[in-house]
Order: C-alpha cells, then structure tokens, then sequence
C-alpha cells in the first residue's frame, strides 16, 4: 500500500483524528513556551509581513529546517524540529491560503513527515 493511501486510511480514523488535534494542541503549547527563539525565521516572517516577495525565502527556510529536523539522531530532537515546522505552519494561517502554490511543497512534504510520526504514536499509546 502506498504512502499516500496509508496516510488517508489514518485520517478516516476517527480516534486517530482525535489523538492528532489532542496532540497539536499538546505540542503548540509547548513549542511556544519551550523552544528556543529562531532569530532567522523571526526576521523572514517580519520582512514577509511587509512584502509578500519573502514568501519564497520563509517557505525554503522552513523547508530547511523541516530537512535539517528529519536528519537528527536524537529522535526527541527531530520530533520536535517537525513540530516546530508544523506549528510555524499553522501561526501562519491564512498565507498559506494566499500563497498555495509557494507552501504546496512544504506541506505535501509535512504531510509524509508527521502524520506518519503520529500515527506511530498513536499506535504505540493504543498497544500500551
């Protein structure tokens, strides 16, 4: 079965479904109050705020640090880079509606990353 109809599979489920929001919230409370400041990312948002040409260099930045999260050895490290990635894509909300075409990369790739991630979860919590 191929990825992409595995992942759709798990977002029929509606207990997965659950345990997806349940999670996001979980984890948008402690990206915001926990992870340390990016000063690069803050100056990309500021300077997209003012000018819609920087949605090019914030996407490849976030595309950046969603590679660089996926690399680490340290599985608690590069769960939560993949969160800060999805978190940053959801403070940005309605950009992403704007732009689709500049953020469709981005998100098929966040897509393939973190559902998976979470449904390995999930599936461990349900085993325990």
């Amino acid at each position: 079965m191929k990825k992409d109809d595995k992942i759709e599979k798990w977002l029929e489920d509606d207990s997965f479904m659950e345990y997806m929001q349940k999670r996001t919230i979980e984890m948008f409370n402690h990206i915001l109050n926990n992870y340390p400041y990016d000063p690069q990312y803050e100056e990309l948002d500021e300077c997209f705020d003012r000018d819609d040409r920087y949605v090019v260099p914030l996407v490849d930045y976030l595309v950046y640090r969603l590679h660089r999260a996926r690399l680490k050895r340290n599985s608690k490290k590069r769960r939560e880079g993949i969160w800060w990635v999805f978190i940053q894509i959801i403070l940005l909300g309605d950009c992403i509606t704007s732009f689709p075409e500049d953020f469709k990369r981005l998100l098929l790739e966040l897509r393939t990353t973190l559902i998976p991630m979470l449904h390995a979860e999930y599936v461990r919590k349900m085993n325990n």
